[in-house]
């Protein structure tokens, strides 16, 4: 086997990872490039104004902390820390989950790359002449000649060097062979070869070194085997497993169907931690020694964040009230107060709580009747328990108002000097309204440091406000609803900041332990029913309309009509990120019922509106052809005479009539009916007279005395 053939099975390995690495790298570079302009890298300065923020995307996320004594502080720096990319992490995470792979393969790709790029594409041709040093057509004598040379350097009887004998029996002699036989020397000169023309072999080259005499042929035969048809059956074995284990969004089955067996029509928001708690993969998580005490003691320390009058509660299995209990401590933000061990189970149960939350809320969407429609509170508290988890407040908090809970998201904000400033400002709303002046005096006055009110005002620009909300209900072409009808909402949003749109950017998070980005939901909603009509979240592009787009974004939603009757819609705006930034406006439905009497209505409604299309266009198409006789006929001044060819005057045409007489007239049909017995005599007669009718009138000349009169 030549040295080409050798090359060829690398080749086809090489080619084989290009066409999987070259894409999916690509791809995978695309993807991070993306989520790294969402992500706060913070830790440079930007050069401009005090440094304290990074220019991401056209927005400002915070990048240094004035205050790192608090709290806030601490956690806020200890985040910036994790997110911020060092070259070591950057080299770590390429040895990590499917990068890994990605790393493997790209270095077998290089090495085999650069196995072939050294190896000679040469291929050697057995050329008795070249090997014996002859040109061709050497005679007899000269082929003997050389033969003796070279027995007398290569034969094994005057060489011992294995590698000569090899040559002398694999080239030296195979040569002089051919040339000493003329039937072998006449077929090589004319068709290449000794034993004549040869016809076209296919097949795969492999390297002599592995399948050779001596080589690795049984190691590369169960190579192949398990690479080939074990490995294969392997993955679509455990894909098929994990299909039938999990469900979308990469949730086990099983989590789902716990989430849908604890839904109710009416669920609070404290009972939304109890919910997630039951998710199967917490329940698969390892009871670890120690914790008992951790979880008892979190029992009696938060006791007001549960009903801790439900007896059912403490009998549930342990590691569903291990989850319920780390779940409320990341709320509490005591997770960093936890033992070691703890509080590692605790961050990767806060890792997972953004997918169950998601998947929650999808449950809790699904249609409960044939319009389409579900249960409007159990969204809304899911709604508002992930703005609870991603700022880290209490639900406690949130049942003295929404106020209260959207002032501790901000930093330094705690339980302590938040009554001071509720004295004088109820809401986040209202703080953001205050001038800065107003805001850093009362914020000053209630114990915050120069410092602290620097990061407060610094965190502030990063809050959005929904600035324009407007809402109209409606059926197309339609001045009454009915019920049944397709009904849409269109809504305009506008939302902005005071520090600039972020651009995908996220916000810091100091006391979250999961990646969370922003989002926003739509709900259209009956509150006296506890019926959701519609809901929509907004995407990715709809949402940086909304934010740096001059005008309001136009979102639609569809629904059917409910029966007929009046309600009292409420149609909001909720954030998934933010406590406090919803907007609320509320519209009244009337809906008609469907009778005969209302279906005729708008059928004529709508024939009137089709005949006004047609009449309307009927005109249009009249002034078009008006318009174009004008331009193309003479009128009737410039019209030329039949005699003449030019314009005649009134009473010449008078005078040119009397001269010839009137014009003839054709001749009158019967009206008669013919008789039924076919006498048809009166008929024939009729005929008989026709001709005589059709006779031409006879010229009246008038007299001189006539004429003399019209002159």
């Amino acid at each position: 086997m030549t040295d080409a053939e050798g090359a060829l099975f690398p080749i086809f390995i090489v080619s084989m990872l290009g066409t999987f690495l070259v894409p999916a790298t690509i791809a995978r570079v695309v993807s991070a490039a993306r989520e790294g302009r969402r992500v706060d890298v913070s830790g440079e300065k930007s050069g401009k104004g005090d440094g304290a923020r990074k220019q991401i995307g056209g927005g400002a996320v915070i990048s240094e902390i004035a205050d790192s004594d608090s709290e806030w502080g601490r956690a806020a720096a200890e985040s910036m820390k994790k997110r911020r990319v060092t070259a070591g992490k950057r080299l770590g995470g390429l040895f990590r989950g499917k990068n890994l792979l990605y790393t493997l393969g790209w270095i077998v790709l290089i090495g085999l790359s650069v196995y072939i790029t050294s190896t000679p594409y040469e291929e050697k041709r057995f050329d008795p002449y070249d090997i014996l040093g002859l040109q061709i057509g050497a005679t007899t004598r000269e082929i003997k000649s050389a033969y003796r040379k070279l027995s007398l350097q290569y034969h094994p009887d005057k060489n011992p060097d294995p590698s000569a004998a090899v040559y002398f029996a694999e080239s030296i002699a195979p040569a002089y062979k051919t040339l000493t036989d003329d039937a072998a020397r006449e077929n090589y000169e004319k068709y290449g070869h000794p034993d004549g023309k040869q016809s076209t072999k296919l097949g795969i080259a492999l390297p002599e070194m592995l399948f050779g005499k001596g080589g690795m042929a049984p190691v590369m035969l169960i190579l192949l085997v398990v690479g080939g048809i074990l490995l294969p059956l392997v993955i679509a074995m455990l894909s098929i497993r994990r299909m039938n284990k999990f469900g979308g969004n990469n949730v086990l089955k099983q989590t789902q169907y716990n989430f849908a067996s604890m839904m109710k029509p009416v669920m609070a928001l404290s009972r939304i931690p109890e919910t997630l708690s039951v998710a199967h993969e917490f329940i698969q998580m390892p009871f670890s020694p120690g914790q008992d005490a951790v979880v008892s003691g979190l029992l009696k320390e938060m006791k007001t964040e549960y009903d801790s009058k439900d007896q059912k509660l403490t009998k549930r299995f342990p590691a569903i009230i291990k989850a319920h209990m780390f779940i409320l401590a990341q709320l509490s933000r005591k997770v960093n107060s936890l033992p070691p061990t703890s509080a590692a189970d605790a961050k990767a149960i806060a890792v997972m709580i953004p997918r169950f939350i998601s998947e929650l809320l999808k449950i809790a969407s699904m249609p409960v009747n044939r319009a389409g429609q579900s249960h409007a509170r159990p969204q809304i508290s899911i709604m508002e328990f992930s703005q609870c988890f991603t700022q880290a407040v209490p639900l406690s908090t949130r049942k003295q108002g929404d106020g209260y809970a959207s002032l501790l998201q901000l930093p330094h904000f705690t339980s302590e000097n938040l009554s001071r400033v509720t004295k004088k400002c109820k809401t986040l709303v209202d703080l953001m309204a205050m001038a800065e002046e107003d805001r850093k005096g009362l914020l000053t006055g209630s114990g915050f440091s120069d410092a602290a009110v620097k990061d407060i005002e610094r965190h502030l620009k990063l809050i959005p406000r929904v600035t324009t909300f407007e809402a109209k209900i409606e059926v197309e072409g339609e001045d009454e609803i009915l019920e049944g009808d397709v009904i849409t909402a269109n809504a305009k949003v506008k939302i902005g900041r005071s520090g600039g749109s972020l651009g995908g950017a996220v916000p810091p998070l100091p006391f979250c332990n999961a990646e969370r980005k922003e989002g926003w939901r739509i709900f259209v909603q009956d509150q006296s029913t506890n019926t959701m009509l519609v809901s929509q979240r907004l995407d990715d592009k709809t949402l940086r309309e909304a934010e740096s787009g001059e005008d309001a974004t136009e979102v639609s939603m569809q629904f059917l009509g409910p029966p007929s009757g009046v309600y009292n819609l409420s149609i909001s705006i909720m954030s998934d990120f933010w406590i406090g930034v919803d907007e609320k406006i509320s519209k009244k439905l009337k809906i008609s019922k469907r009778t005969a009497t209302t279906l005729s209505s708008r059928e004529a409604k709508a024939a009137e509106a089709a005949a006004n299309a047609v009449k309307e266009e009927a005109s249009e198409d009249e002034d078009d052809m008006s318009d174009s006789e004008d331009d193309d006929y003479p009128s009737d001044d410039d019209y030329p005479s039949d005699e003449t060819g030019t314009s005649e005057s009134d009473d010449e045409a008078r005078v040119r009539i009397q001269r010839t007489g009137p014009p003839p007239q054709p001749p009158k049909k019967s009206t008669q009916r013919p008789p039924e017995n076919g006498n048809n005599a009166e008929v024939k007669q009729e005929e008989k007279a026709a001709p005589e009718a059709q006779k031409p009138v006879e010229e009246v000349k008038p007299t001189p005395a006539a004429a003399e009169s019209l002159d």
